[in-house]
């Protein structure tokens, strides 16, 4: 009996842990589907547009869904570094960052234009 009950709590902190790790891959998915959408929105724009402006910016529908409607719960971001890696090009880096488990999490990715 004992070693039975020492098995099924076992099994029950293994599913624990695996619905806590389906949960993460499933919300750090869609955040990196969210810094790819903005990243393929801001290739499309030319570098002179607003967007591209040196500095810090933020999605003006902030905090978003996966869908990057309003009232969600990831806060999409970028900053635009000019002349960088070299004069008349700029680095821009897209983050994501949500909230799991009590800890904030980030996706990030960078582009060249």
């Amino acid at each position: 009996m004992g070693l039975l009950t020492v098995v099924f709590l076992g099994m029950g902190v293994g599913a624990d842990r695996a619905t806590r790790y389906t949960e993460y891959s499933r919300s750090a998915t869609t955040a990196m589907t969210l810094v790819h959408d903005e990243i393929e929105q801001l290739q499309a724009k030319v570098t002179t547009a607003p967007e591209f402006t040196a500095g810090n910016h933020a999605d003006a529908n902030n905090p978003i869904t996966s869908t990057a409607a309003a009232a969600g719960t990831y806060t999409r971001t970028w900053t635009v570094t000019k002349d960088t890696p070299m004069v008349g090009l700029k680095t821009v880096a897209v983050q994501v960052a949500w909230t799991f488990s009590g800890q904030t999490q980030t996706m990030r990715e960078v582009m060249v234009k």
